[in-house]
């Protein structure tokens, strides 16, 4: 019983869970989507009745308007208004008469009266109460027709009678002149009996009347007093927010739908509130009652699936238990007996059951043959357990293996770390530089065109400039190892930069340096293309190779090679490179190779193995490594001392079409026809360089020290271009300036200048509608030609 108990537990208890779950899930979808058809039929039908019964009220509204401008044009009501004496009483008896017999046709009128200019009533339908002594001058509606207009006053409270009222007048005129006005008095009780009262019974609901001051005017639930509380101010302004509408709120407690609808000829809104709680409680009570139904239900079906489950699986598991039982204290001829219903799952493990005790029995009696073979297997383990012992120190060996490649990759990440550092130092070195080096690049240009060719002078000169513009390089190579360097990204074809480099003075003057040096090519034709710099790829090309010559003292063979290569799976090289097609570049020399120990260190700035005074400044490697990361590609070293070394690039293949770049112009092409330009530098001797050369170039120039000097000039006087300079010191930096600048002169030409590297801030200045970005140190041929560039786009 106890068995019965767990198993029930186990089994049945989840599946009546499962059971009523679901029928609890369909249960609440039923109710909801009843509710939300219910809340969508109540919903459409309330919008109808507000906005028919508008419509209607609208209807009535104006034909007593268009009434009372037809009796305006009575002639007797003018007479009434302007004669005098004998005809002007005789006029004003022809309007009374006149009253009494219009409203005669109207029962819910209340009376009829004409008031003359001062506000006086001098003729009235009404006889009950003396009309006559009224003066309407202080009443609003009164002075809204005396201004021409056919006016629908507020619910007001009788002076005579005291009860509530309302008005519609209309001004007479004479010759174009307002001198009176007709009035009907409409009682406000006929008239919401004749509106409301059929939404007396409106089951759960009612209809109001509201006004544009927010005031219950009436209501066919006689709650006006209710609906007017301070509690409810809400509500109702929510009514005068917009001409009709529905919404759902809490009032009173329940929920309530309300729609209303803003009437045209008057400042009044009709609105129906049905309490949805109300309305929906039968639905509440058919859930209730599908609820009992349900949980009858779930009882059925859990006495049904116990009794079945009791019937067809526990009372044959106790057989089985009581048959185990027996077999315990040896009884190995008890069979469990199968009972007379169709094959399954227990009466195959019965089957089973009843063949493993036959199999038992068969068992004991070849038990000394088991104890024989178990012999042999323990010799047969002792064997695998001189393997297992194998198989263990093969896996330590392995695992060692792995250690060993952990402890590398952790050196390669401090390597790495070290290379920002040094990069963030590099980078901030290179931006002072950058300034220092301009007068010395920029000056030298400038001489160089006012001197004679024969001047002994012109040599200094140009020997002053290449010195600048090799330091200018090496500033370039610090920010390229500072990873700040590339900014250019297009398509390039490797091939064609081995080319041009192999066509340049830098390889020619590396050849008569290293006269046995021999270089081969072997390019692959349908090479695809990346995405970079051409600049900085043509300077790791050339890095690569100068460091294969400096490795060859004695001479030897250099084998440039490029080809397209696709990575299935990722390859641990020099560092892992992952999976992807890339554009390969190899190259190889014969020289002497790099010890082991120095491996790691190759791409470390500074690091060199070479003797002091026989290379360059130990930037070289760590360009390369700083340039193919800037370029998201992988760097592999190869090397075998005395043998030489293999250095294989992975960049990843772009499918951008590559297109050629245009020769430079000449510096005659650069000049300038007097267009005014504006510098912008917080660096004196910066402000004083690109002044000269512009001067120099023909062009008129003012220089400003500060951002906010320049955005005070910009709005005084308009230039052709601005030469801005990204970095300002403190206050406004380059981008800031433009900004201010383009507020006085929406489409203002400029040129951004920096001596560190493109930054996002430059990014947000080029989208702002600067046209380029210029590097410092300012060279005179780059200078004039962005500016002339620049000019011409307009």
């Amino acid at each position: 019983m106890a068995y019965r108990s767990s198993l029930g537990k186990k089994m049945l208890c989840p599946i009546v869970a499962i059971i009523a779950l679901g029928l609890a899930v369909v249960l609440v979808v039923f109710h909801l989507n009843a509710r939300n058809v219910v809340q969508q039929a109540l919903t459409k039908r309330l919008q109808r009745e507000a906005h028919l019964t508008a419509r209607l009220l609208d209807n009535w509204v104006q034909a007593r308007m268009t009434d009372l401008v037809n009796w305006s044009e009575q002639e007797v009501l003018a007479e009434a208004l302007v004669e005098s004496g004998y005809y002007g009483k005789s006029a004003i008896q022809g309007a009374t008469a006149f009253f009494d017999s219009v409203q005669k046709g109207y029962p819910y009128f209340d009376s009829i009266f004409l008031a003359n200019v001062r506000g006086e009533v001098i003729a009235s339908s009404s006889s009950d109460y003396p009309l006559l002594n009224i003066v309407l001058a202080d009443r609003p509606y009164f002075k809204e027709a005396m201004q021409g207009k056919t006016v629908v006053s507020e619910v007001l409270v009788s002076r005579l009678a005291g009860n509530r009222i309302f008005t519609i007048t209309t001004p007479i005129a004479v010759e174009e002149q307002f001198v009176g006005v007709i009035s009907v008095v409409i009682d406000f009780a006929q008239f919401q009996a004749l509106f409301l009262d059929e939404f007396k019974l409106k089951q759960y609901g009612y209809a109001f009347l509201t006004d544009k001051r927010q005031q219950v005017m009436a209501s066919s639930g006689d709650n006006e007093i209710l609906l007017s509380a301070p509690e409810h101010a809400d509500f109702l302004q929510r009514i005068a927010a917009s001409d009709s509408g529905l919404f759902i709120h809490r009032l009173d407690g329940k929920e309530t739908l309300t729609a209303f609808q803003h009437l045209h000829w008057a400042d009044w809104s009709f609105n129906i509130n049905q309490s949805l709680d109300d309305t929906l409680q039968p639905l509440a009570r058919i859930a209730q009652v599908s609820a009992v139904g349900a949980v009858v239900a779930l009882f059925c079906m859990s006495w049904f699936i116990i009794h079945l489950f009791r019937a067809l699986i526990a009372k044959r598991l106790h057989n089985m238990l009581k048959v185990i039982g027996d077999i315990k204290i040896g009884q190995f001829a008890q069979r469990i007996p199968q009972p007379s219903v169709r094959a399954d799952e227990i009466t195959e493990l019965t089957d089973s059951f009843n063949g493993m005790i036959e199999q038992l029995e068969h068992t004991l009696k070849t038990l000394h043959e088991e104890i024989e073979v178990r012999k042999n297997a323990e010799a047969v383990l002792a064997d695998h357990q001189d393997n297992l012992e194998k198989i263990i120190e093969q896996r330590g060996a392995e695992l060692k293996k792995e250690i060993l490649e952990r402890q590398r990759a952790e050196e390669r990440l401090v390597r790495a770390e070290k290379l920002e550092m040094i990069g963030a130092l590099a980078g901030g070195v290179a931006h002072d530089l950058n300034n220092i080096l301009s007068g010395i690049v920029s000056y030298p240009d400038l001489l160089l065109l006012k001197l004679a060719p024969d001047s002994p002078l012109a040599r200094p000169l140009r020997t002053i400039k290449e010195s600048g513009e090799k330091a200018a390089a090496i500033v370039q190579d610090l920010l390229t190892l500072a990873r700040r360097g590339v900014t250019v990204k297009t398509p390039v074809n490797l091939n064609e930069l081995i080319e041009s480099y192999l066509r340049s003075p830098e390889f020619a003057l590396l050849r008569a340096n290293h006269p046995g040096v021999r270089v081969t090519t072997a390019c692959s034709p349908d090479l695809f293309h990346v995405l970079g710099s051409p600049v900085h790829l043509s300077k790791t090309v050339m890095n690569l190779v100068i460091n294969a010559a400096e490795a060859m003292e004695h001479g030897g063979l250099i084998r440039i090679a490029t080809e397209n290569r696709y990575v299935d799976n990722s390859l641990r090289l020099y560092e892992k490179i992952g999976q992807g097609e890339y554009v390969v570049l190899e190259v190889a020399d014969q020289g002497s190779g790099i010890k082991p120990e120095d491996i790691d260190k190759i791409f470390e700035p500074f690091y060199t193995s070479k003797k002091m005074g026989k290379s360059g400044t130990g930037l070289g490697m760590a360009v390369v490594w700083g340039t193919v990361k800037d370029h998201l590609g992988y760097v592999n070293c190869e090397s075998r001392v005395g043998v030489g070394s293999t250095f294989t690039i992975y960049l990843p293949v772009t499918s951008q079409v590559y297109q050629r770049q245009l020769q430079e112009s000449s510096l005659e092409d650069c000049r300038g026809q007097g267009e005014h330009i504006l510098v912008v530098d917080d660096v004196e001797e910066q402000r004083e360089i690109a002044a000269a050369i512009l001067l120099e170039l023909g062009y008129r120039v003012i220089t400003a020290a500060s951002g906010e000097e320049a955005v005070m000039l910009a709005a005084r006087e308009r230039f052709d271009l601005l030469l801005l300079d990204m970095i300002l010191g403190e206050g406004m930096d380059g981008l800031d300036a433009y900004r201010a600048i383009l507020v006085h002169a929406p489409g203002q030409r400029a040129i951004i200048t920096s001596g560190f590297s493109e930054t996002e801030r430059i990014a947000e200045a080029m989208r702002l509608g600067v046209g380029q970005y210029i590097k410092k140190p300012y060279m005179i041929a780059k200078l004039g030609r962005g500016i002339r560039e620049e000019l011409e786009k307009s």
